[in-house]
């Protein structure tokens, strides 16, 4: 009986470290980069997403009008919009049989796609940059190679050293415009958090003088 617990205890282990070897080897494939979450750049973001991904992709839990939460004026939401509802969501310019056509499915939403994955924002960031143009000419995404989106920034063949700048930013923009999209109030939660937790303190301060208090009586 202890040899079979000795055994089932050094698998578990075996199998955390394996576990935790191949996270980490995934990992090191991703772009450390530091991803601003500046207004001016999810308005950045919104740019890119509305020039680009939405061609092939949904935001069906973010509205038009929800835009305005991030400084983005009314006319210029009227411009994304064009003739959809200010209430109405981010959808995908396809429909379904185009997108069955194209890519033989149906092209994810991305609304929480920066929090469906495990270091989802390092994930989408390094996956817009890891294009490479073979010797063929063919195009591959490194981190991906079975993926059927196309290079939407050109980033693999360009070649001059501003304009790759230019769309590496434009990359940490649109990814900081989903992780806003998959967690709008985040910002919100983490300012409400300081006043919690010094609501905390003070209540905590003022229990233990009433605590000293009421047994300072009781002793006497």
């Amino acid at each position: 009986m202890r040899k079979t617990s000795q055994s089932l205890v050094l698998l578990f282990v075996c199998c955390f470290v394996m576990a935790n070897s191949w996270a980490k080897s995934g990992e090191k494939a991703l772009r450390e980069e530091q991803i601003e979450h500046e207004l001016s750049n999810l308005q950045n973001g919104v740019r890119v997403f509305t020039n680009l991904c939405v061609l092939c992709h949904d935001l069906k839990y973010v509205k038009f009008q929800d835009l305005a939460e991030i400084g983005m004026p009314i006319e210029n939401i009227d411009e994304i919009r064009g003739v959809n509802n200010i209430g109405d969501p981010m959808l995908s310019k396809m429909n379904a049989q185009q997108m069955h056509a194209l890519f033989g499915m149906l092209t994810p939403d991305l609304s929480l796609m920066a929090k469906a994955r495990g270091n989802g924002i390092q994930y989408i960031y390094s996956l817009l940059l890891a294009y490479d143009e073979r010797g063929d000419g063919s195009i591959v995404n490194i981190l991906y190679p079975n993926i059927k989106m196309p290079d939407v920034l050109a980033y693999s063949i360009t070649n001059d050293a501003s304009t790759r700048s230019r769309l590496e930013q434009d990359a940490r923009d649109v990814v900081a415009f989903l992780a806003w999209t998959a967690d709008p109030r985040a910002q919100e939660r983490r300012s409400l958090g300081v006043y919690v937790m010094l609501y905390l303190f003070v209540l905590t301060f003022m229990l233990y003088l009433v605590k000293r208090k009421t047994w300072a009586r009781l002793k006497s």
